[in-house]
């Protein structure tokens, strides 16, 4: 999969934090990437069936709710919206339309409900030199994080996905924290076939190890369930 995706031939939809260059889900670009590579298309049509994002999520509430000082949703049923398109400026005009009354017609049907509704957002990375995030927690739509990794890294590589936590419990858990409140509990190395997943609660801070190598580029999917709307969290324990 690697190789077929790092020919010059691949077009990226842009290039962000440092140097990472991605294909955005939704765009035209995207569409082509499904396409062409079997396993893209496979991930990106895994994550789309809800019973899926079901196990994920009562897993993940289960470990969660086990643990101290950490975060569940207020939200308790949530509903998957059928192929909900993101970033779609490229599409056709038709093809918008339809899922935009389609979709449109299911947000009031669950919003009658009392339903949270959340669609599968994704995007292909190859990240090099040069590219690192700070300690952070993810936008407040987002549920649930995934990160899956399409090649190795070695140690000395750097691009190692880094998991914090606050020293003390703060007041305020901010989007991005001051580094000196924080503290490294994991720095999990890029290795081909794993897959990262998360909560994306108010304390899920991660960061990404600054990428030093500059032969070497690492390809991953992130990707996340993501709300319409801001995702209401409340605390397990006091």
């Amino acid at each position: 999969m690697k190789d077929s995706l790092s020919s010059n031939e691949t077009t990226f939809d842009g290039l962000v934090m440092g140097n990472r260059k991605r294909i955005v889900k939704g765009s035209t670009n995207f569409e082509k990437l499904l396409k062409k590579n079997i396993i893209a298309n496979e991930i990106n049509k895994f994550f789309e069936i809800e019973k899926h994002f079901e196990y994920f999520y009562n897993n993940l509430e289960n470990l969660n709710s086990k643990k101290n000082n950490l975060f569940n949703f207020s939200n308790k049923k949530f509903k998957l919206l059928d192929n909900f398109i993101i970033n779609n400026k490229n599409s056709s005009t038709s093809r918008s339309l339809f899922f935009w009354l389609k979709n449109s017609l299911a947000k009031i049907f669950y919003k009658i409900n009392n339903y949270c509704n959340i669609y599968w957002d994704m995007d292909f990375s190859v990240a090099s030199a040069g590219y690192w995030r700070e300690p952070h927690h993810d936008r407040a739509e987002r549920v649930i994080n995934f990160l899956f990794y399409i090649d190795d890294f070695s140690s000395d590589d750097g691009g190692g996905f880094q998991i914090f936590d606050y020293k003390e419990c703060p007041k305020k858990y901010l989007k991005q924290p001051d580094y000196k409140d924080l503290k490294m509990i994991k720095n999990i190395k890029p290795r081909k076939g794993d897959l990262v997943t998360f909560l994306s609660s108010p304390n899920s801070l991660h960061g990404v190890e600054l990428i030093k190598k500059t032969n070497e580029k690492r390809y991953f999917f992130y990707g996340s369930y993501t709300s319409l709307n801001k995702i209401k969290w409340k605390k397990n324990f006091s």
